[in-house]
């Protein structure tokens, strides 16, 4: 078996090998020097972070069911899960977090901006749907809410949507407890929802009273949020609100909440049924209800 043999250098050949040695050398140090100026700039400049921005005014957001089936006249007032779940990631792809009311209302009473984008979301009345069709989706993106509930119908029907057909159901107590440590506020919605500005003063003071009542025992915390039935207020019951030790209140007047505002009179914008994701946006950028068309 022949050994290979490798071709013999003649003389002058390796007489030039540590010139070339010496050229590649330099050439390939030249290469480095300018591979270095090049990047030594932007290594050594500082990594730019933006400060998140600061903020005096969050959107307060008004549902009420979470459901693709109900009573037609009260089509307003119902979001489907599909659609409830396209404006949640919607939000959350913009930036938003959610806020609670309680930690607005401690930067309301400091008068003290917050940073990025907070939005705050309120379910009235305490439907079941909340925990069957809202939760899951809140779940998936980190979102939390306020739940504001009607005490004496806790674990029954919405009576007061049965002239329009069968009335849904509520949240039990069980339930409402489960929401409560998954980390979902509650909040005050009196006791029958009835209509506050119908009320004598006598009445109001009870029905709010008996509300709160009937709320701290069950849930064993103080409550110290509340939301207007139907909307109805006016300066004759925020001053019975505020006497009765209600630190806030949200109401049904359209807008964005702003440092400064009156804490017993929050606007909310309202998520109709059918409201587009796009739609959602421009209702939180105009501080208008978000219409379904």
């Amino acid at each position: 078996m022949k050994a290979t043999t490798r071709p013999k250098k003649d003389a002058q050949t390796l007489a030039l090998m540590p010139e070339r040695i010496v050229a590649a050398t330099f050439e390939f140090a030249g290469a480095k020097s300018l591979f270095n100026m090049c990047l030594a700039p932007r290594m050594s400049r500082p990594l730019i972070r933006l400060a998140p921005e600061r903020v005096s005014s969050v959107p307060i957001l008004m549902y009420h069911r979470i459901a693709a089936d109900g009573p037609v006249a009260l089509e307003r007032f119902r979001v489907t899960p599909e659609l409830f779940a396209l404006q949640m990631a919607t939000l959350h792809r913009a930036g938003y977090r959610t806020l609670g009311l309680g930690d607005w209302i401690r930067a309301m009473a400091r008068h003290k901006p917050l940073l990025g984008k907070p939005v705050i979301l309120t379910f009235d009345d305490g439907y079941r749907d909340f925990l069957t069709a809202a939760m899951p989706t809140l779940r998936v993106h980190g979102f939390s809410a306020t739940v504001f509930l009607v005490a004496d119908r806790i674990g029954g029907t919405a009576h007061w949507d049965s002239g329009y057909g069968e009335p849904a159901r509520l949240l039990s107590w069980e339930e409402v407890r489960a929401l409560q440590e998954a980390g979902i506020e509650m909040g005050c919605h009196s006791s029958l929802h009835r209509p506050m500005t119908e009320m004598r003063r006598t009445e109001l003071v009870e029905d709010t009273m008996r509300a709160r009542a009937i709320l701290e025992e069950g849930l064993a915390t103080p409550i110290k949020t509340l939301a207007y039935p139907y909307g109805a207020e006016n300066e004759f019951v925020c001053r019975v609100i505020k006497g009765l030790g209600f630190r806030a209140a949200v109401s049904c007047e359209p807008g964005i909440s702003q440092l400064g505002d009156n804490p017993l009179r929050l606007p909310r914008i309202e998520v109709s049924g059918g409201c587009t994701p796009e739609r959602l946006l421009a209702a939180i950028d105009q501080g208008s209800p978000a219409a379904t068309s």
